[in-house]
């Protein structure tokens, strides 16, 4: 194949002359040629890189997001854990601990975390989300850890004093009187048959006619009689731990329940009713001290039953909307 040759116009002579190629600026041109479709190279190859990924690399990738949201869900759960040890903590410092003259933790133990300014470096080798996620999932459950040992430890204290104070924690109104949904809790409330608001100085239990109603603590008969305003009624001493216990509106009073009688956490003494000064069927239940100081029965329950049920009855006593008496 012949060779193609270029040709420009000279004024001159009038005449066309051949245009020369110098070998140098033929090179020149090879060269920048060559590096522009070098740089294209690149900039495509990287290009495929970031859209285009192997098997192995998105195999990776799902697993990492996986790992990542797995890691979120167990911190997650410890948030759960960690509420459910926030009411232990509270029910020992309100209660336990204030039953049994028990001094407070600090609160400062209770809080205790985990020193240092980077106490997990190994965690830094991995990208900064995974990182974070690993780091802030340790942290709690080292916390949560040393939060429970605390929390054995002082269970373990109250168990001892629990021992040397056994007599009053038998006689201490801990369980639910009858099996029933709370209608009406402690305070200020209107009152359905006065029509006034006045302080309700129990808690009532919605209970069918009839329904069993339970001694919440030992203790001795103090009165078992009809009255007025409570009804059918019976009251129960606890000496020791320095409580009476009042259960009104019955229907019936259990056969044996007499002034002077002793019973037992859990005896049965008598039946739900509707009478005295009463809208509709259901126990009236109080807690007094030996001076006739009405006190929120409800803050009695906590070591019979969960922190769970107990935060359904406290919502139950501060959302009701049935009051009968």
């Amino acid at each position: 194949m012949s060779k193609t040759r270029t040709y420009t116009f000279d004024e001159q002579p009038c005449s066309f002359i051949e245009v020369q190629e110098s070998k140098k600026r033929i090179a020149y041109w090879a060269l920048a040629i060559g590096l522009f479709a070098l740089v294209a190279a690149s900039v495509v190859t990287w290009g495929f890189d970031q859209v285009i990924q192997t098997p192995q690399e998105l195999a990776l990738q799902d697993e990492n997001e996986a790992l990542q949201r797995q890691l979120r869900s167990v911190t997650g759960r410890i948030d759960v854990v960690t509420d459910e040890l926030a009411l232990l903590q509270n029910m020992d410092k309100e209660f336990y601990r204030t039953l049994l003259n028990a001094g407070d933790l600090s609160e400062d133990v209770l809080q205790v975390g985990v020193g240092g300014s980077d106490p997990y470096p190994e965690f830094s080798r991995f990208s900064v989300p995974t990182s974070s996620i690993l780091t802030e999932t340790a942290s709690k459950i080292d916390r949560l850890e040393r939060q429970l040992l605390l929390q054995n430890e002082s269970y373990r204290e109250l168990a001892g004093l629990a021992a040397s104070q056994q007599v009053e924690l038998n006689e201490m109104p801990a369980i639910l009187p009858v099996n029933g949904r709370i209608t009406s809790g402690f305070g200020i409330r209107f009152h359905p048959v006065l029509k006034i608001s006045r302080m309700h100085p129990g808690l009532d239990f919605h209970a069918p006619v009839g329904t069993p109603v339970y001694a919440t603590g030992d203790g001795i008969i103090l009165e078992a009689k009809s009255g007025a305003g409570l009804g059918r009624y019976i009251k129960v001493k606890h000496e020791t731990a320095g409580y009476i216990t009042v259960f009104a509106h019955l229907s019936k009073i259990e056969t044996g329940i007499r002034k002077g009688r002793a019973v037992n956490r859990g005896d049965l003494i008598g039946y739900s009713g509707n009478t005295g000064l009463s809208e509709a069927p259901h126990l009236h239940y109080e807690v007094r001290d030996l001076q006739n100081r009405k006190l929120n029965p409800l803050f009695f329950f906590a070591p019979s039953v969960t922190p769970a049920e107990y935060e359904r009855l406290l919502a139950q006593s501060e959302n009701t909307t049935l009051i009968f008496d």
